[in-house]
């Protein structure tokens, strides 16, 4: 079965960083219609096309109509390195106006392509509510792999004081105000390695990603982060947060997105993340945010969930990731 082409008036090419204001349009437009709460600028956009592990000629797509403005994209990223082996994961989106035109199938043709070069499996998460792209993933015999749940914390709530764990010193990561990249980055980057080794999909991030999508970026707020060091000097557990401007022009309010949160397996159990979040919140709040917000795996094994709610986070949306796995793709063509 040949592969669903785009509409002949289309064209197809990569994206590259002079298409940064202009996919910040189309993710904008594509927010108006789906409402998923994810807001996007110019220079968010172009942090992402300098990805140093992004090959933009073969994992980009730009659609472009007659005049040359957007209609979709799509950017593909290779994961490896766990029990679920080699992984596409698909990140796409359709202009409002231009859907129920084949332009999704055609996309995820190429994910699948990509995929069957790589021999790997393809993913794709959604939101619940958005039907279209759900249907897009079940009529291509996707199935449903795993839930993510997104969480919001009213900062109008005060934040209840966590006590410190025994044996434990909770620090911030700004010091006079700056985040010491010396210091902080490569013991950093090996605890999140150690602490989410067991976790479902999770891939060790390499130093260059983790300067890159971490903690080099603009959006990270290393006065709202904090680590919990042993007696040793060694990281126990860590929180690091983001504000978006992007979000913050579009809705009036200020939110701070707890990215990651990682306590290691020596210390689990003993109140580690519920007193680094207790800390973080409390920053958050003195420094004017409105809201506190995260996304945790539904199905973590380690007590996330309990650990966000008992911080007062509470349900705001969820997604689901499809897959279609390697075995399938090497045998099928999609519909």
């Amino acid at each position: 079965m040949a592969a669903p082409a785009l509409p002949p008036t289309l064209l197809r090419r990569p994206m590259h960083p002079g298409d940064a204001a202009r996919w910040a349009d189309l993710l904008e437009a594509v927010e108006e219609a789906d409402r998923r709460g994810e807001h996007y600028d110019a220079v968010d956009c172009a942090e992402e096309l300098v990805d140093p592990e992004l090959d933009l000629d073969r994992d980009t797509t730009f659609v472009l109509d007659a005049a040359g403005a957007p209609v979709a994209y799509q950017v593909l990223r290779m994961r490896s390195g766990t029990a679920l082996g080699a992984r596409v994961v698909t990140d796409a989106g359709v202009h409002p106006a231009h859907r129920r035109q084949g332009i999704g199938r055609a996309l995820l043709a190429v994910a699948v392509q990509r995929a069957r070069e790589k021999g790997a499996s393809v993913e794709m998460r959604v939101a619940e509510t958005s039907p279209g792209a759900v249907a897009l993933a079940e009529r291509a015999g996707m199935t449903p792999l795993r839930w993510w749940s997104e969480l919001v914390r009213d900062l109008a709530e005060p934040v209840a004081p966590v006590a410190q764990p025994a044996g434990l010193t909770l620090v911030p990561l700004a010091t006079g105000g700056q985040y010491q990249a010396a210091r902080w980055d490569e013991p950093l980057r090996a605890a999140h390695n150690a602490a989410f080794a067991d976790h479902w999909g999770s891939t060790p991030v390499s130093a260059t990603r983790w300067e890159y999508q971490r903690t080099g970026g603009r959006a990270f707020r290393p006065s709202c982060s904090a680590v919990a060091l042993a007696a040793d000097g060694t990281i126990a557990g860590y929180v690091l947060a983001y504000e978006y401007a992007a979000d913050t022009e579009r809705t009036g309010r200020r939110d701070l997105y707890v990215g990651m949160v990682g306590t290691l397996a020596a210390y689990r159990g003993q109140g580690v993340a519920g007193a680094l979040l207790a800390h973080v919140l409390q920053a958050a709040a003195d420094s004017g945010y409105d809201d506190s917000s995260l996304t945790v795996d539904a199905q973590n094994a380690t007590g996330a969930l309990g650990v966000y709610e008992r911080a007062g986070y509470r349900l705001h949306r969820r997604e689901v990731t499809y897959s279609l796995p390697a075995a399938t793709l090497a045998t099928r063509a999609v519909p």
